[in-house]
């Protein structure tokens, strides 16, 4: 059973995991064949904190707060090339690379 706000990618022994994206509900799957990997799809709020040094080389602290969420439709590429904890992997390098950018 899919949860509302959730997704689901179908992992399969045989065949990998599939393309398609289940949607919330209830669905048949084959026991020790198929199995679910779930994902929340709603808008989660993340603070990442960040020092970085200004000009002037002054040290800086910075929190910013991004609401983020998963493309739905690329939940089996992101589930294969980057993995279930996608947030923890490419938030905090885009963040700090944003931050320290605009912070000049």
């Amino acid at each position: 059973a899919v949860d509302a706000g959730h997704r689901a990618v179908i992992f399969d022994r045989f065949r990998g995991v599939q393309d398609v994206v289940v949607g919330e509900g209830t669905h048949f799957l084959i026991p020790w064949v198929q199995k679910p990997i779930i994902f929340d799809c709603r808008s989660r709020p993340r603070n990442v904190p960040v020092i970085t040094g200004s000009k002037d080389l002054q040290n800086v602290n910075i929190t910013l707060r991004i609401l983020f969420r998963p493309v739905t439709a690329q939940l089996p590429r992101i589930f294969t090339s980057i993995g279930e904890d996608y947030d923890e992997r490419v938030l905090p390098s885009i963040t700090t690379e944003i931050l320290k950018s605009v912070v000049v």
